[in-house]
């Protein structure tokens, strides 16, 4: 049995791909991510980070920022945090941007996600104790217990804590698999 290759995406083909999958019309799996190759991984970045002018548009390049996180991980923290400090960004591009960054759980973003956590937008405030509960560390966790304690607003609070008692699960739960990690190796005696 002959095993055919499958024929080469064209640019229109693979264009077309990435805005379906941006619309969720398949919902993609990082394989078929990565069957576009690069070509697919430049229009993705070409979304993300150019201005859009309408609110499908704004969708479409907030959907594009959070998959960037997700595909590209920490080197997609410059271009994210870029994102945030263009000036008038819609509100959805925004929380699109947070997202992303959370996915991309690097350390980088910290800051810039402190900063989106004292923001006058409930919504902001929102995805940037979600994106600070995944990256997790020290500074994360000192923002997320102030906006437990004192945002305004309940829903902030709430999922604020519940970043706060998902790490401290995780910690504990690393922490209760360390002995039996150990056991595997003969004890020295030293």
């Amino acid at each position: 049995m002959v095993h055919a290759t499958p024929p080469a995406l064209t640019p229109a083909e693979i264009e077309r791909r990435v805005v379906a999958y941006l619309n969720g019309a398949p919902k993609a799996s990082r394989q078929d991510w990565r069957s576009l190759g690069p070509l697919g991984m430049r229009w993705l970045y070409t979304r993300a980070v150019s201005p859009s002018e309408d609110g499908p548009g704004h969708r479409l390049r907030a959907s594009a920022l959070a998959t960037l996180g997700q595909l590209a991980g920490s080197s997609s923290v410059g271009p994210l945090m870029d994102v945030l400090a263009e000036p008038g960004i819609p509100l959805i591009v925004r929380c699109g941007a947070l997202e992303g960054l959370g996915h991309a759980r690097h350390q980088r973003a910290v800051p810039a996600l402190q900063a989106q956590a004292y923001s006058s937008e409930f919504k902001v405030r929102l995805y940037a104790a979600t994106a600070l509960g995944r990256v997790g560390t020290a500074g994360a966790k000192r923002a997320l217990r102030d906006l437990a304690m004192r945002d305004p607003h309940g829903q902030v609070r709430r999922a604020a804590q519940a970043e706060l008692d998902r790490l401290d699960k995780e910690k504990n739960k690393s922490s209760r698999d360390w002995p039996r990690f150990l056991s595997r190796f003969p004890h020295t005696g030293h």
